[in-house]
């Protein structure tokens, strides 16, 4: 009986360290510590990609999301902050204008949802972290935005 009593704080303790991280947006932006990848490489989960990765793509801004896209996640994280993850504000991308490659685990907090205001099928230079989420996923979590103008 001893045994369950302390086996289950230590199953929710580490379930609860498996979860996504909701740290801060760095006060200073250096665009030249987020090396360019492709958004191909976000979207199916390179295994090159690991938590606390800095990278910059372009992609295709989509929408807000009304809906949450890690409904699996998403109690386990309220417990380990409970008031920062829901100032996430989770969109959509697309790879390309034809709607093709869809990715919808990025977020941003609020503020920076007014301050850069995107807008659908906005051409975007994205830079930010990648995130773990937690079941072994990562999330990408944006840093700074840069529209990006087609000649």
């Amino acid at each position: 009986m001893p045994r369950r009593g302390v086996a289950l704080p230590w199953l929710l303790l580490l379930l609860i360290s498996a979860c996504g991280q909701v740290k801060p947006v760095p006060a200073t932006f250096n665009p030249e510590a987020y090396p360019p990848i492709e958004m191909e490489q976000v979207r199916r989960g390179s295994p090159r990609l690991q938590a606390g990765q800095l990278v910059s793509f372009q992609a295709h801004f989509w929408e807000f999301l009304s809906y949450d896209p890690v409904p699996q996640h998403y109690y386990l994280n309220q417990l380990r902050h409970p008031r920062r993850w829901r100032e996430l504000e989770w969109f959509a991308l697309y790879q390309d204008a034809a709607m093709r490659g869809y990715f919808d685990l990025a977020a941003m907090s609020y503020e920076q949802r007014l301050k850069f205001q995107p807008t659908r099928l906005d051409l975007l230079r994205f830079y930010g972290e990648m995130v773990p989420l937690g079941g072994g996923r990562l999330y990408f979590r944006t840093h700074f935005l840069e529209p990006i103008t087609v000649d």
